[in-house]
Protein backbone atom coordinates (compact mmCIF):
# COMPACT_ATOMS: atom_id res chain seq x y z
CA UNK A 1 0.00 0.00 0.00
CA UNK A 2 3.16 2.30 0.85
CA UNK A 3 4.83 1.69 -2.23
CA UNK A 4 2.90 1.04 -5.07
CA UNK A 5 -0.22 2.88 -6.41
CA UNK A 6 -3.73 0.84 -7.34
CA UNK A 7 -6.15 1.39 -9.56
CA UNK A 8 -9.51 0.42 -10.68
CA UNK A 9 -8.91 -2.90 -12.13
CA UNK A 10 -11.20 -2.80 -14.99
CA UNK A 11 -8.95 -0.22 -16.80
CA UNK A 12 -5.89 -0.51 -18.74
CA UNK A 13 -3.36 1.85 -17.15
CA UNK A 14 -0.64 0.77 -14.99
CA UNK A 15 -2.34 1.20 -11.74
CA UNK A 16 -4.80 -0.99 -12.84
CA UNK A 17 -3.04 -3.59 -14.38
CA UNK A 18 -1.05 -3.60 -10.67
CA UNK A 19 -4.30 -4.12 -9.26
CA UNK A 20 -5.36 -6.64 -11.54
CA UNK A 21 -2.28 -8.91 -11.00
CA UNK A 22 -2.65 -8.53 -7.26
CA UNK A 23 -6.11 -10.07 -7.50
CA UNK A 24 -5.28 -12.98 -9.33
CA UNK A 25 -2.05 -13.38 -7.95
CA UNK A 26 -4.55 -13.56 -4.24
CA UNK A 27 -7.43 -15.78 -6.16
CA UNK A 28 -4.62 -18.36 -7.09
CA UNK A 29 -3.00 -18.49 -3.70
CA UNK A 30 -6.20 -18.54 -1.70
CA UNK A 31 -7.23 -21.44 -4.09
CA UNK A 32 -4.19 -23.41 -3.05
CA UNK A 33 -4.55 -22.79 0.78
CA UNK A 34 -8.04 -24.93 -0.13
CA UNK A 35 -6.08 -26.96 -1.49
CA UNK A 36 -8.28 -26.64 -4.75
CA UNK A 37 -6.14 -27.15 -8.18
CA UNK A 38 -7.07 -23.83 -10.77
CA UNK A 39 -7.40 -26.23 -13.50
CA UNK A 40 -10.46 -28.11 -11.43
CA UNK A 41 -11.61 -24.87 -9.76
CA UNK A 42 -12.42 -21.50 -9.90
CA UNK A 43 -13.14 -18.79 -7.30
CA UNK A 44 -15.51 -15.58 -7.55
CA UNK A 45 -14.77 -13.02 -4.55
CA UNK A 46 -18.33 -11.88 -2.64
CA UNK A 47 -19.12 -9.44 -0.16
CA UNK A 48 -19.53 -12.89 2.52
CA UNK A 49 -20.76 -16.71 2.70
CA UNK A 50 -24.50 -15.21 2.67
CA UNK A 51 -23.60 -13.27 -1.06
CA UNK A 52 -21.80 -16.66 -2.27
CA UNK A 53 -25.17 -18.53 -1.66
CA UNK A 54 -27.06 -15.51 -3.10
CA UNK A 55 -25.17 -15.63 -6.40
CA UNK A 56 -25.84 -19.25 -6.72
CA UNK A 57 -29.87 -18.91 -6.12
CA UNK A 58 -29.98 -16.40 -8.40
CA UNK A 59 -28.23 -18.00 -10.87
CA UNK A 60 -30.57 -21.67 -10.65
CA UNK A 61 -33.41 -19.35 -10.50
CA UNK A 62 -32.71 -18.14 -13.76
CA UNK A 63 -31.62 -21.32 -15.30
CA UNK A 64 -35.16 -22.54 -14.16
CA UNK A 65 -37.29 -20.38 -15.70
CA UNK A 66 -35.98 -21.80 -19.50
CA UNK A 67 -36.66 -25.17 -18.81
CA UNK A 68 -39.69 -26.83 -18.67
CA UNK A 69 -40.79 -26.88 -15.88
CA UNK A 70 -39.62 -22.86 -15.42
CA UNK A 71 -38.38 -23.43 -11.78
CA UNK A 72 -36.32 -25.62 -10.20
CA UNK A 73 -36.38 -27.88 -7.85
CA UNK A 74 -34.35 -27.36 -3.91
CA UNK A 75 -33.31 -29.61 -1.31
CA UNK A 76 -32.02 -28.67 2.46
CA UNK A 77 -30.47 -30.03 5.13
CA UNK A 78 -32.29 -29.03 8.71
CA UNK A 79 -29.16 -27.52 10.26
CA UNK A 80 -28.31 -25.34 7.56
CA UNK A 81 -27.81 -21.68 7.95
CA UNK A 82 -30.70 -18.95 7.35
CA UNK A 83 -28.98 -18.15 4.60
CA UNK A 84 -28.77 -21.63 2.67
CA UNK A 85 -33.02 -21.84 3.95
CA UNK A 86 -33.73 -18.57 1.95
CA UNK A 87 -33.12 -20.02 -1.16
CA UNK A 88 -36.43 -21.77 -0.67
CA UNK A 89 -38.43 -18.35 -1.59
CA UNK A 90 -36.86 -18.59 -5.11
CA UNK A 91 -38.29 -21.97 -6.17
CA UNK A 92 -42.38 -21.26 -6.09
CA UNK A 93 -42.66 -23.90 -3.34
CA UNK A 94 -40.82 -26.79 -5.16
CA UNK A 95 -38.15 -27.30 -2.33
CA UNK A 96 -37.85 -29.80 0.44
CA UNK A 97 -36.02 -29.46 3.92
CA UNK A 98 -34.46 -33.08 4.68
CA UNK A 99 -34.72 -33.38 8.77
CA UNK A 100 -32.14 -36.19 9.33
CA UNK A 101 -28.90 -37.45 7.96
CA UNK A 102 -31.13 -40.65 7.36
CA UNK A 103 -33.62 -39.46 5.49
CA UNK A 104 -30.73 -37.22 2.94
CA UNK A 105 -28.86 -41.09 2.46
CA UNK A 106 -31.96 -42.78 1.63
CA UNK A 107 -33.18 -39.87 -0.76
CA UNK A 108 -29.71 -40.22 -2.67
CA UNK A 109 -30.07 -44.12 -3.07
CA UNK A 110 -33.83 -44.12 -3.83
CA UNK A 111 -34.10 -40.80 -5.19
CA UNK A 112 -36.53 -41.71 -7.81
CA UNK A 113 -38.92 -43.37 -4.99
CA UNK A 114 -38.34 -40.08 -2.18
CA UNK A 115 -41.31 -37.49 -1.61
CA UNK A 116 -39.46 -34.28 -2.10
CA UNK A 117 -42.06 -32.26 -2.91
CA UNK A 118 -42.77 -33.02 -6.13
CA UNK A 119 -39.12 -33.35 -7.61
CA UNK A 120 -38.52 -34.00 -10.71
CA UNK A 121 -35.39 -36.45 -10.47
CA UNK A 122 -34.17 -35.41 -14.28
CA UNK A 123 -35.30 -31.83 -13.96
CA UNK A 124 -33.04 -28.80 -12.75
CA UNK A 125 -32.17 -29.42 -8.69
CA UNK A 126 -29.74 -27.91 -5.99
CA UNK A 127 -29.40 -29.52 -3.25
CA UNK A 128 -27.27 -27.20 -0.39
CA UNK A 129 -26.20 -28.28 3.61
CA UNK A 130 -23.33 -27.02 5.74
CA UNK A 131 -20.23 -28.38 6.35
CA UNK A 132 -20.70 -28.20 10.10
CA UNK A 133 -23.89 -27.05 12.12
CA UNK A 134 -24.26 -23.56 13.20
CA UNK A 135 -26.04 -24.91 16.51
CA UNK A 136 -24.42 -27.54 17.65
CA UNK A 137 -21.09 -27.39 15.67
CA UNK A 138 -21.94 -31.22 14.45
CA UNK A 139 -20.01 -32.05 10.91
CA UNK A 140 -22.37 -33.24 8.40
CA UNK A 141 -20.97 -36.40 5.78
CA UNK A 142 -18.99 -34.88 3.03
CA UNK A 143 -20.07 -37.55 0.74
CA UNK A 144 -23.15 -36.50 0.10
CA UNK A 145 -21.63 -34.79 -2.98
CA UNK A 146 -19.98 -37.50 -4.91
CA UNK A 147 -23.11 -39.87 -4.37
CA UNK A 148 -25.29 -36.66 -5.81
CA UNK A 149 -22.94 -36.64 -9.00
CA UNK A 150 -23.05 -40.57 -9.43
CA UNK A 151 -26.46 -40.96 -8.94
CA UNK A 152 -28.23 -41.53 -12.61
CA UNK A 153 -31.30 -40.17 -11.14
CA UNK A 154 -29.88 -36.79 -10.46
CA UNK A 155 -27.71 -35.62 -13.17
CA UNK A 156 -29.31 -32.55 -13.66
CA UNK A 157 -29.05 -32.08 -9.70
CA UNK A 158 -26.20 -29.78 -8.25
CA UNK A 159 -24.41 -29.22 -4.36
CA UNK A 160 -24.02 -26.02 -2.38
CA UNK A 161 -21.36 -26.68 0.42
CA UNK A 162 -22.26 -24.00 3.36
CA UNK A 163 -18.22 -24.47 4.59
CA UNK A 164 -18.40 -20.88 6.16
CA UNK A 165 -18.03 -22.76 10.26
CA UNK A 166 -16.39 -25.82 8.64
CA UNK A 167 -13.70 -23.86 7.24
CA UNK A 168 -12.29 -21.95 10.62
CA UNK A 169 -11.10 -25.40 11.76
CA UNK A 170 -11.17 -27.80 9.40
CA UNK A 171 -8.31 -28.43 6.14
CA UNK A 172 -10.39 -27.91 3.03
CA UNK A 173 -7.52 -30.25 1.07
CA UNK A 174 -9.58 -32.84 2.25
CA UNK A 175 -12.56 -31.66 0.46
CA UNK A 176 -10.93 -30.41 -2.81
CA UNK A 177 -7.92 -32.98 -3.32
CA UNK A 178 -10.25 -35.20 -5.71
CA UNK A 179 -12.43 -33.00 -7.74
CA UNK A 180 -14.56 -35.18 -8.53
CA UNK A 181 -15.52 -35.83 -4.86
CA UNK A 182 -16.21 -32.09 -4.40
CA UNK A 183 -19.03 -30.07 -4.12
CA UNK A 184 -20.33 -27.97 -7.44
CA UNK A 185 -20.03 -24.86 -5.11
CA UNK A 186 -18.73 -23.93 -1.93
CA UNK A 187 -19.40 -20.90 -0.06
CA UNK A 188 -17.09 -19.40 2.71
CA UNK A 189 -16.89 -15.91 5.00
CA UNK A 190 -12.75 -15.78 4.82
CA UNK A 191 -12.98 -13.22 8.05
CA UNK A 192 -13.85 -16.22 9.72
CA UNK A 193 -10.86 -17.89 8.68
CA UNK A 194 -8.19 -14.93 9.11
CA UNK A 195 -10.24 -12.45 11.23
CA UNK A 196 -9.39 -9.80 8.40
CA UNK A 197 -10.68 -8.48 5.64
CA UNK A 198 -14.00 -8.75 5.51
CA UNK A 199 -14.14 -11.03 2.04
CA UNK A 200 -15.98 -13.80 0.94
CA UNK A 201 -15.60 -16.38 -1.79
CA UNK A 202 -17.36 -18.94 -3.87
CA UNK A 203 -15.24 -22.12 -5.37
CA UNK A 204 -16.70 -23.75 -7.93
CA UNK A 205 -16.14 -26.60 -9.79
CA UNK A 206 -15.68 -25.81 -13.39
CA UNK A 207 -17.09 -28.47 -15.06
CA UNK A 208 -20.20 -27.18 -13.24
CA UNK A 209 -19.32 -23.28 -14.02
CA UNK A 210 -21.65 -23.16 -16.71
CA UNK A 211 -25.13 -23.25 -14.02
CA UNK A 212 -23.69 -19.95 -13.45
CA UNK A 213 -22.33 -17.92 -16.74
CA UNK A 214 -25.98 -18.13 -17.77
CA UNK A 215 -27.26 -15.95 -15.08
CA UNK A 216 -29.48 -13.03 -16.60
CA UNK A 217 -28.31 -10.17 -14.51
CA UNK A 218 -25.23 -8.77 -15.31
CA UNK A 219 -22.64 -5.84 -13.71
CA UNK A 220 -20.18 -3.21 -14.45
CA UNK A 221 -17.40 -5.25 -15.50
CA UNK A 222 -18.47 -8.39 -16.34
CA UNK A 223 -19.66 -7.90 -19.97
CA UNK A 224 -17.57 -7.33 -23.12
CA UNK A 225 -20.34 -5.93 -25.13
CA UNK A 226 -23.44 -4.34 -24.06
CA UNK A 227 -26.34 -2.99 -26.68
CA UNK A 228 -28.52 -0.49 -24.47
CA UNK A 229 -30.78 0.34 -26.62
CA UNK A 230 -33.00 -0.89 -29.29
CA UNK A 231 -35.37 -3.42 -30.40
CA UNK A 232 -33.49 -6.88 -29.04
CA UNK A 233 -31.52 -5.76 -26.09
CA UNK A 234 -28.25 -8.00 -26.12
CA UNK A 235 -25.07 -8.45 -24.02
CA UNK A 236 -22.32 -10.74 -24.20
CA UNK A 237 -20.55 -11.89 -20.54
CA UNK A 238 -16.69 -12.74 -20.24
CA UNK A 239 -17.75 -15.40 -18.42
CA UNK A 240 -19.22 -17.65 -21.28
CA UNK A 241 -16.15 -16.50 -23.36
CA UNK A 242 -13.93 -19.35 -23.29
CA UNK A 243 -10.39 -19.36 -23.43
CA UNK A 244 -10.03 -15.91 -23.44
CA UNK A 245 -12.00 -15.17 -19.99
CA UNK A 246 -12.54 -17.05 -16.44
CA UNK A 247 -15.71 -18.06 -15.38
CA UNK A 248 -15.21 -15.26 -12.58
CA UNK A 249 -14.84 -12.28 -14.91
CA UNK A 250 -18.31 -13.25 -15.43
CA UNK A 251 -19.69 -13.04 -11.70
CA UNK A 252 -17.57 -10.81 -9.88
CA UNK A 253 -20.32 -7.20 -10.50
CA UNK A 254 -18.57 -4.27 -10.40
CA UNK A 255 -15.38 -3.03 -8.89
CA UNK A 256 -13.67 -5.28 -6.61
CA UNK A 257 -12.56 -4.41 -3.30
CA UNK A 258 -9.28 -4.81 -4.37
CA UNK A 259 -7.34 -3.02 -1.23
CA UNK A 260 -8.93 -6.17 0.56
CA UNK A 261 -8.01 -8.66 -1.58
CA UNK A 262 -4.49 -6.98 -1.08
CA UNK A 263 -4.85 -7.39 2.38
CA UNK A 264 -6.23 -10.93 2.06
CA UNK A 265 -3.13 -12.02 0.72
CA UNK A 266 -0.78 -10.70 3.37
CA UNK A 267 -3.48 -12.42 5.98
CA UNK A 268 -2.71 -16.05 4.15
CA UNK A 269 0.81 -15.90 4.61
CA UNK A 270 0.47 -14.68 8.30
CA UNK A 271 -1.86 -17.49 9.03
CA UNK A 272 0.38 -19.85 7.50
CA UNK A 273 3.84 -18.31 9.10
CA UNK A 274 1.92 -18.40 12.54
CA UNK A 275 -0.03 -21.93 12.33
CA UNK A 276 1.76 -23.73 9.09
CA UNK A 277 -1.40 -26.01 7.95
CA UNK A 278 -5.22 -25.97 9.28
CA UNK A 279 -4.33 -28.99 10.65
CA UNK A 280 -2.47 -27.70 13.42
CA UNK A 281 -5.31 -25.79 13.97
CA UNK A 282 -7.99 -28.44 13.32
CA UNK A 283 -5.73 -30.91 16.15
CA UNK A 284 -5.83 -27.83 18.32
CA UNK A 285 -9.27 -27.27 18.85
CA UNK A 286 -10.61 -30.43 18.29
CA UNK A 287 -8.56 -30.76 21.67
CA UNK A 288 -9.64 -27.85 23.23
CA UNK A 289 -13.03 -28.72 22.26
CA UNK A 290 -12.89 -31.71 24.20
CA UNK A 291 -11.45 -30.75 26.75
CA UNK A 292 -14.23 -28.42 27.23
CA UNK A 293 -17.25 -30.55 26.91
CA UNK A 294 -15.57 -32.74 29.39
CA UNK A 295 -15.31 -30.20 31.65
CA UNK A 296 -19.23 -28.49 30.92
CA UNK A 297 -20.19 -32.63 31.34
CA UNK A 298 -19.01 -32.84 34.66
CA UNK A 299 -20.23 -29.85 36.07
CA UNK A 300 -22.44 -30.21 38.96
CA UNK A 301 -24.75 -28.22 41.77
CA UNK A 302 -24.18 -28.71 45.27
CA UNK A 303 -27.33 -31.00 45.58
CA UNK A 304 -25.70 -33.29 42.62
CA UNK A 305 -27.73 -31.68 39.98
CA UNK A 306 -25.84 -31.16 36.57
CA UNK A 307 -25.25 -27.34 35.84
CA UNK A 308 -25.13 -27.47 32.12
CA UNK A 309 -26.80 -29.30 29.03
CA UNK A 310 -24.92 -29.71 26.03
CA UNK A 311 -27.20 -30.45 22.90
CA UNK A 312 -25.42 -32.57 20.77
CA UNK A 313 -26.30 -35.59 18.05
CA UNK A 314 -22.69 -37.13 19.07
CA UNK A 315 -20.62 -37.22 21.80
CA UNK A 316 -16.94 -37.94 20.18
CA UNK A 317 -16.04 -34.25 20.44
CA UNK A 318 -12.01 -35.44 19.72
CA UNK A 319 -13.09 -36.17 16.76
CA UNK A 320 -12.84 -33.46 13.78
CA UNK A 321 -14.59 -35.51 11.13
CA UNK A 322 -17.71 -35.46 13.44
CA UNK A 323 -17.44 -32.64 15.51
CA UNK A 324 -16.23 -29.07 15.14
CA UNK A 325 -15.35 -26.39 17.32
CA UNK A 326 -18.42 -24.99 19.02
CA UNK A 327 -20.49 -26.27 21.47
CA UNK A 328 -24.35 -25.64 22.32
CA UNK A 329 -25.98 -25.57 25.59
CA UNK A 330 -27.78 -24.52 28.40
CA UNK A 331 -27.14 -23.54 32.20
CA UNK A 332 -29.40 -25.08 34.42
CA UNK A 333 -30.55 -23.97 38.05
CA UNK A 334 -29.77 -25.98 41.25
CA UNK A 335 -34.07 -26.38 41.00
CA UNK A 336 -33.65 -27.70 37.50
CA UNK A 337 -34.60 -25.16 35.57
CA UNK A 338 -33.35 -23.60 32.37
CA UNK A 339 -31.36 -19.93 32.62
CA UNK A 340 -32.08 -17.32 30.28
CA UNK A 341 -29.55 -17.02 27.86
CA UNK A 342 -29.52 -13.04 28.03
CA UNK A 343 -28.25 -13.92 32.34
CA UNK A 344 -25.87 -16.36 31.18
CA UNK A 345 -24.46 -13.95 28.43
CA UNK A 346 -24.43 -11.02 30.66
CA UNK A 347 -22.31 -13.18 33.45
CA UNK A 348 -19.85 -14.70 31.07
CA UNK A 349 -19.17 -11.12 29.80
CA UNK A 350 -18.27 -9.94 33.32
CA UNK A 351 -15.95 -12.65 33.91
CA UNK A 352 -14.42 -11.89 30.37
CA UNK A 353 -15.86 -15.13 29.13
CA UNK A 354 -17.23 -13.94 25.13
CA UNK A 355 -20.03 -16.30 23.89
CA UNK A 356 -22.67 -16.05 21.33
CA UNK A 357 -26.03 -16.54 22.45
CA UNK A 358 -29.93 -16.30 21.26
CA UNK A 359 -32.55 -18.66 19.74
CA UNK A 360 -32.19 -20.74 17.30
CA UNK A 361 -34.96 -21.71 14.69
CA UNK A 362 -35.28 -25.29 13.71
CA UNK A 363 -38.01 -27.79 13.61
CA UNK A 364 -37.22 -28.75 17.12
CA UNK A 365 -37.82 -26.33 20.02
CA UNK A 366 -35.15 -25.96 22.50
CA UNK A 367 -35.65 -23.68 25.35
CA UNK A 368 -33.12 -21.20 25.23
CA UNK A 369 -30.45 -22.32 23.77
CA UNK A 370 -27.21 -20.51 24.38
Amino acid sequence: MITNLYGNPHSENSPARLSGDVVDQVREKLLGFFGASPKEFDLIFVANATAAVKLVADCFRDLGEKTNDRKFWYGYHKDAHTSIVGVRELTYGQFHCFESDQEVEEWLQYPENAYTNRQNPNGLGLFAYPGQSNMTGRRLPLSWSYRARHSESLQSTYTLLDAAALAMTYPMENIFQDPDRAPDFTCFSLYKIFGFPDVGALVVRKESGHILALRKYFGGGTVSMVATFGDTPWHRSKGLQTPTYKLHEGLEDGTLPFHSILALGEAIDVHLKLYKSMRTISAHTSYLVDQLYRGMAGLRHANGRPACHVYSENRDFGNPNKQGSAIAFNMISSGGGYLSYTDVERIANSAGFYIRSGGKRTSIIYPYPV
